[in-house]
């Protein structure tokens, strides 16, 4: 089989997966995800034809895939999006720095989330905290991006660019 039609059954079988509820179940200890890590990685060697010892990130990026925390990372910001951009009726608790207080400081200047302070680690992995960390670690000029499918190859470019 060519490589093209392997990464068309990777994205037919194992992205659905991997991508399928991502947000809930993807923000969460490291030890959990190992598995899928380990999967996503056994495919693109089997895609690619490389030996266990070599490296894999130089293949992510020749086949133009993103490697699963960043997926996680997309699918949570996408929802930042809806939510904060379009204004979708979620009812996350999100608040920017800036309604917070009214002295300016580098988080209200760059538009940052308020990540919600948390004591026991359910909080710790809910999407809504997590994410703000994600958001708040995009540059504005990705963030504002008139529709959600810029958004996406945005951040996509945004994440390969960290290979």
């Amino acid at each position: 089989m060519t490589s093209q039609s392997l990464i068309s059954i990777y994205y037919t079988i194992v992205y659905p997966c991997l991508a399928y509820a991502c947000v809930l179940w993807g923000n969460n200890y490291e030890a959990p995800l190992s598995q899928l890590v380990r999967l996503q990685n056994k495919v693109l060697r089997i895609i690619n034809n490389v030996a266990l010892c070599d490296h894999i990130t130089p293949h992510y990026v020749n086949l133009g895939l993103i490697k699963l925390p960043d997926i996680v990372k997309l699918y949570t910001c996408q929802l930042f999006y809806d939510h904060l951009i379009n204004k979708k009726s979620s009812n996350p608790n999100l608040s920017l720095v800036s309604e917070q207080h009214n002295y300016a400081t580098r988080s209200v200047s760059l538009q940052h989330l308020n990540p919600e302070s948390f004591r026991i680690n359910t909080t710790k992995f809910c999407p809504t905290t997590l994410g703000s960390y994600y958001w708040n670690d995009i540059p504005i000029s990705k963030r504002n991006r008139p529709t959600k499918e810029l958004l996406k190859k945005a951040l996509r470019q945004f994440y390969f660019a960290r290979y």
